[in-house]
């Protein structure tokens, strides 16, 4: 509508003003439409209408909804060379455009150049964007620079500043690092969330770290932060890594008497732990209670409250089948799988590998039930990738492997590493 009164307009030769360009500017940019964002702009430059910080700063959210920092600081360029001078909105919106996509240099680059000019002082939200832009990139060290440049410049990190880079660091698993991050946050006067104490957690993940993991959890709690399905998934994860389904049992429980419904993926989480331990009879209960079956408790399994309406996923599937097929329980990984494929969840290629190696690990080798399960998987159209074949291989042998694969008309996909 805008944009047709718009044209409509310039048809009759109404001169307008700033405001109705920038509506349509506007119009766009909630659309996502960064090209028509810009174009609309360009053409109020050549009608004369002289656009404002309003009608720059609109088109460059267009492009950082996008990620497009190349388009960002186009724009910031055009608007300099026009004689309109970027403001904080400018700055935090165009190093965000970058921090989308990741580009730390590009985002450094314009936030030197806008801060430069003298008008727009960088508040929390821009040097945010600078920190998570270090942080997409992979460069925490540059993260850190950021955030000490903040307190230095006299700009008061906020708690999303400290958890960026609390986040980057629990990717790498490094938690010493992480845990010196959050005693800052707490010398500096920023209190911690439920946010910034499960990247902490998260950091301990990697190393399958419990005891780390629940003390800080524990610190969590007696600070009054209410834990969330988050934040129990996390320490679940970590109990998952370690093999230690009973700990994970334990905070299931934890979290159903808490009054935080399970989700999905803690149970996901617990049914890992227990396959992982080779627990297959505790990881399918905990399947079968997931889906709201009546499925007897083993006398030392918690009661967990199953909320309403939680749907399985393949990955549930096909962790549990992990850990039948661990013993070469064939009978069972194909009476889950069967199960699966009823309620709707088709298998993928991870599911194949696990069903395979199911066959493999028996005794004696269930090699034709292999080779009828991978054509029928094959007829289906399904992907196919190495880890399933590496199996086929191992089960049948090389010699009818290649016989197998010559018969269907398969390659082996390219990969790294022999089958």
């Amino acid at each position: 509508g805008a944009e047709r009164w718009l044209n409509s307009a310039r048809a009759r030769g109404v001169r307008l003003d700033a405001f109705g360009y920038n509506a349509v500017i506007a119009a766009a940019a909630r659309a996502a439409d960064p090209d028509r964002a810009e174009r609309w702009l360009r053409q109020m430059i050549q009608d004369r209408a002289e656009p404002d910080v309003v009608s720059y700063n609109s088109v460059i959210n267009a492009w950082a909804k996008c990620g497009d920092g190349a388009g960002a600081e186009r724009i910031v360029s055009l608007m300099c060379q026009n004689s309109v001078e970027p403001d904080v909105v400018t700055l935090g919106v165009a190093v965000h455009a970058c921090a989308r996509a990741g580009d730390k240099d590009r985002a450094e680059r314009l936030f030197e150049r806008i801060a430069a000019r003298g008008k727009a002082q960088p508040d929390a939200i821009c040097y945010n964007a600078l920190i998570n832009a270090a942080v997409k990139a992979g460069d925490v060290v540059r993260a850190e620079k950021w955030l000490q440049a903040m307190l230095d410049r006299g700009v008061a990190p906020s708690v999303v500043s400290y958890t960026t880079v609390l986040h980057a660091h629990a990717r790498e698993g490094n938690i010493e690092a992480a845990e010196r991050g959050l005693e800052l946050m707490r010398e500096n006067g920023v209190e911690a969330n439920v946010v910034s104490y499960s990247a902490l957690i998260h950091a301990c993940v990697k190393l399958g770290d419990i005891d780390r993991a629940e003390k800080w959890f524990d610190r969590m709690r007696m600070q009054g932060i209410k834990a969330n399905a988050v934040s129990y998934s996390v320490v679940l994860n970590v109990c998952a890594k370690a093999c230690n389904y009973s700990r994970a049992e334990y905070w299931l429980q934890a979290m159903s008497d808490d009054g935080v419904p399970p989700n999905v993926v803690c149970f996901n989480n617990v049914i890992d732990a227990c396959a992982k331990a080779g627990r297959a009879d505790r990881a399918e209960i905990w399947l079968r209670r997931m889906m709201g079956e009546d499925a007897k408790l083993l006398e030392d399994m918690p009661d967990v409250i199953t909320p309403p309406g939680l749907v399985p996923t393949r990955q549930s599937y096909t962790t549990t089948a992990q850990a039948h097929a661990s013993h070469g329980h064939w009978e069972d990984v194909e009476r889950i799988f069967a199960d699966m494929e009823g309620r709707g969840t088709c298998m993928d290629e991870y599911s194949l590998t696990v069903l395979l190696s199911a066959y493999s690990r028996s005794r004696p080798r269930q090699r034709e039930r292999a080779e009828e399960a991978f054509k029928r998987y094959v007829d289906r159209g399904l992907k196919l990738t190495r880890p399933p074949l590496r199996v086929l291989r191992s089960t049948v042998g090389g010699a009818r492997f290649e016989r197998l694969m010559c018969d269907m008309g398969l390659s082996i996909p390219a990969g790294e590493g022999s089958l």
